[in-house]
């Protein structure tokens, strides 16, 4: 803008002899002449992009069968074991997805004899702020216990073996300031 004559409105500047001054569309037209190279530079990278692929490929290939002519003919690439293993491998987590029967129950887990103490965070919650108190919780690395009565929520951590453990999990949980939950936190004893 600082070439512009004010008074004609002309360029003050004269162009080189490469510049067409009567055709508006020039600077379109030279865009399109970059596309070209843009053109080239995207066949390039796709060309690329297939010759390591072909090389990956071509180089697993040789290895599966280095490893099958290195051993004899007869030698398998999967050994019998690793094959059967496999094959059942499905079965066995599907049996073990349906089987909830195997399953313990938290007294077998926990047994109030060896683990005799809990923390027992003060209020009650709604199913909307257990949740969020629960994430929370256990995203720390504790062990949160949710029990329900008449539509509202109690939370407990543990269960503890000592009394000093729970207390080093009382003075952990002070430190989180996430929606007061350490607030008349107390260590009870289980029933």
């Amino acid at each position: 803008m600082q070439n512009i004559d004010l008074y004609n409105g002309r360029n003050s500047r004269e162009f080189n002899q490469h510049f067409d001054r009567s055709d508006p569309e020039f600077f379109s037209r030279m865009s399109n002449s970059y596309n070209d190279h843009d053109y080239g530079r995207k066949n390039a990278s796709g060309l690329f992009t297939l010759i390591l692929a072909l090389v990956i490929i071509s180089f697993t290939i040789g290895l599966v069968v280095g490893i099958k002519f290195a051993g004899g003919a007869d030698r398998k690439i999967v050994d019998d074991k690793t094959m059967s293993a496999m094959q059942n491998l499905s079965s066995k987590v599907s049996d073990i997805i349906k089987d909830s029967s195997s399953m313990k129950p938290a007294s077998e887990i926990y047994p109030k004899a060896e683990y005799p103490f809990v923390i027992q965070l003060s209020g009650e919650y709604s199913e909307a702020d257990v949740r969020n108190v629960a994430q929370l919780l256990s995203t720390k690395g504790h062990t949160v216990i949710i029990s329900q009565n008449n539509g509202k929520y109690r939370v407990f951590l543990g269960p503890y073996k000592n009394e000093n453990d729970a207390k080093k999990t009382l003075s952990e949980i002070s430190l989180y300031k996430q929606q007061d939950i350490a607030t008349n936190a107390q260590i009870i004893r289980r029933i």
